[in-house]
């Protein structure tokens, strides 16, 4: 994936000068619903509403974030897919609804190579974190613990088929190594913070705050990003020790099939337009999150590069989740 710039650090709030309101083209007409298939209060969540709020006030129209949680972000996608192409119904979503939901789900009800890609929002890498408490500090340290240890390392993770505990799958055939997959209802933060479970992989946000200050109880080994993490200073690469292991999650804008090239591109324009706005990105930075807000063509590529890396993990590991 091609280098992406951080937003680092706060901005002031007091530089939130309106963004110029878009021309009177003819989209948007009316306001704007953007179905986002996860529930309140998740960084999905958050990150809608953060970027909505201030499109809207681009636009000149109501952008209006739809929650449509359920069954691994199926439900939601396919209602914003099974919408009218008009101009007024996005999705905003993540990559697993678009990579590993085609690979793990031997039918979806929305064909994702039909979905009309609009817009690269966001990524953020993830972490390979360790109990602080554990006698390890680097990855192949670890590693020659783990093998000591054939299938009695525990490996925290949200439930089967997530991207912690693909990740997991990933080390295990690039190390060498048999891990225990132990799957929580929710992120096993705690469970790792105890020493209880002894290897997670988490979004680059969390860690940041998990292993902040000196009186942190768990250790970052690794980022599995293509390039260092600022708020991680002194974390290798994961690709330094295993070449390729890069694990990003993105999140996107996808219109139903059929969607209006002066819709798309409007939209794409401008969430590239409110990406420059000081008030988003000073709520962006406590997020870890890059922006990116670029268009159809860099979603594509995100999509086809999350596609290839897990591909095989699926396939081979015989991972299914139904």
């Amino acid at each position: 994936m091609h280098r992406r710039t951080l937003i680092a650090g706060a901005l002031p709030l007091a530089a939130t000068a309106a963004l110029p309101r878009a021309g009177r083209a003819a989209w948007p007409s009316r306001p704007v619903r953007w179905i986002m298939p996860g529930g309140p209060g998740g960084n999905p969540d958050i990150l809608s509403r953060l970027w909505a709020q201030k499109l809207g006030e681009h636009l000149g129209q109501g952008v209006v974030v739809e929650n449509r949680p359920g069954a691994s972000g199926i439900i939601g996608t396919e209602a914003a897919m099974n919408s009218p192409p008009d101009g007024s119904t996005f999705l905003f979503g993540y990559n697993q609804l678009v990579t590993l939901n085609r690979l793990l789900f031997r039918r979806l009800p929305y064909d994702p190579d039909r979905m009309t890609r609009v817009c690269l929002v966001s990524d953020t890498p993830f972490v390979m974190l360790v109990p602080a408490s554990l006698p390890v500090r680097t990855v192949p340290e670890f590693v020659a613990w783990a093998k000591a240890r054939p299938g009695q390392v525990a490996h925290g993770t949200a439930g089967p088929g997530t991207f912690s505990h693909l990740t997991g799958e990933l080390l295990k055939q690039a190390a060498g190594i048999d891990l225990l997959h132990v799957p929580h209802r929710v992120t096993p933060r705690n469970e790792l913070m105890s020493g209880t479970v002894q290897l997670c992989f988490e979004p680059n946000a969390l860690a940041v705050t998990m292993t902040g200050g000196p009186e942190a109880k768990v250790r970052a080994l690794a980022v599995l990003a293509d390039e260092p993490e600022p708020q991680l200073p002194g974390v290798p690469l994961m690709k330094e020790f295993y070449p390729g292991f890069v694990v990003i999650a993105f999140h996107g804008i996808w219109a139903p099939p059929g969607m209006p090239r002066e819709a798309v591109d409007g939209m794409a324009a401008a969430m590239a337009a409110v990406a420059k706005d000081p008030w988003v990105q000073s709520r962006m930075a406590p997020l870890a999150t890059r922006i990116i807000a670029e268009g159809p063509a860099a979603l594509h590529r995100a999509m086809a590069a999350d596609l290839a890396l897990w591909a095989p993990v699926v396939r081979e590991r015989g991972i299914t989740l139904d």
